[in-house]
């Protein structure tokens, strides 16, 4: 696995699916590369992010760095609220359907982005099935396929997810961040659900902090990048790196190739990693990660 990167792309609201992913798509083709895209199968609700102003220390600041109105628009920050939310994935059956078609990989990013992230931590089993359920049952309509991936919206899982993951034959999850694959341990269980968590920061963690143009952070990026058998996996979203930050995810694609780096969709990383007998079993617990407010899930390595 040297030198290999995995694009990660989270669409996380509808704007990001209309006007982000096709932007994308054109970069991807352009450097002929290939990478998994994580879609919410319900709808758009992110005007209820406004909770996490009063709950969340320091979360103005830190969404203020990336620019809120630039990056979702009014529209987007209304709806849930004063507007009704719109379907993400039935309202772009065409757009999915791309995707699949130009060899990237299509994988679950929850039913509600923001009902998902805001109270996954404490839901039953019976209540986390339901929600997986109805974002199985869209994706299978929509793909004629079951899904085989699953990305949590924040990072944020309960036990019961990975275990419906396990049950439901998913290839694999990528619920984590941390630094390597692994088999995840939550609670008291172990689960046989391989787990490629996310091993680098993401844009809106890092802006204003490791730099502010996009020179400064591409230089960032590529110095954060592993080269010794270790493995990338670079979480994007269509709302930052489709948009106004194209053309960083531009420069840190063209030199990376330079570099000698290769992209690979996480589905093929996941299989290939099957083969491999020395996958750890590793803690899953709730914590923090720089740059971020609120908790995510985290890997944490045996001593």
């Amino acid at each position: 696995m040297n030198n290999i990167i995995g694009i990660k792309v989270d669409v996380d609201t509808y704007r990001g699916m209309r006007k982000g992913v096709p932007v994308l798509l054109e970069l991807f083709k352009k450097y002929n590369i290939n990478a998994s895209f994580f879609v919410p199968m319900g709808k758009d609700d992110t005007g209820w992010t406004i909770k996490r102003v009063f709950k969340r220390k320091g979360f103005l600041k830190n969404t203020g760095r990336v620019g809120v109105v630039n990056t979702y628009g009014i529209k987007t920050l209304l709806y849930g609220l004063l507007l009704p939310g719109p379907e993400i994935a039935r309202k772009n059956i065409n757009l999915l359907h791309k995707i699949m078609d130009e060899g990237h990989e299509l994988g679950i990013h929850g039913y509600d982005h923001v009902y998902w992230h805001d109270h996954i931590k404490h839901l039953n089993k019976e209540k986390t099935e339901e929600v997986l359920r109805k974002a199985f049952d869209v994706y299978r309509d929509i793909t004629k396929k079951n899904p085989k991936s699953f990305a949590a919206p924040g990072w944020m899982i309960n036990t019961h997810s990975l275990r419906f993951f396990e049950e439901n034959n998913f290839v694999y999850t990528s619920n984590a961040r941390g630094v390597s694959p692994f088999y995840p341990e939550m609670g008291n269980e172990s689960f046989r659900i391989l787990e490629i968590p996310t091993t680098l920061p993401t844009l809106d963690e890092v802006v204003g902090i490791e730099g502010n143009e996009i020179t400064s952070l591409s230089e960032f990026y590529l110095n954060t990048l592993t080269t010794t058998g270790g493995l990338n996996i670079l979480t994007i979203h269509t709302e930052l790196e489709g948009n106004k930050w194209s053309a960083l995810l531009e420069i840190f694609i063209k030199k990376s190739l330079e570099l000698g780096f290769t992209y690979k969709r996480i589905i093929d990383i996941a299989t290939e990693l099957k083969n491999y007998d020395d996958i750890p079993v590793c803690k899953s617990v709730y914590g923090y990660t720089k740059g971020r407010t609120g908790e995510v899930s985290l890997q944490v390595m045996a001593k």
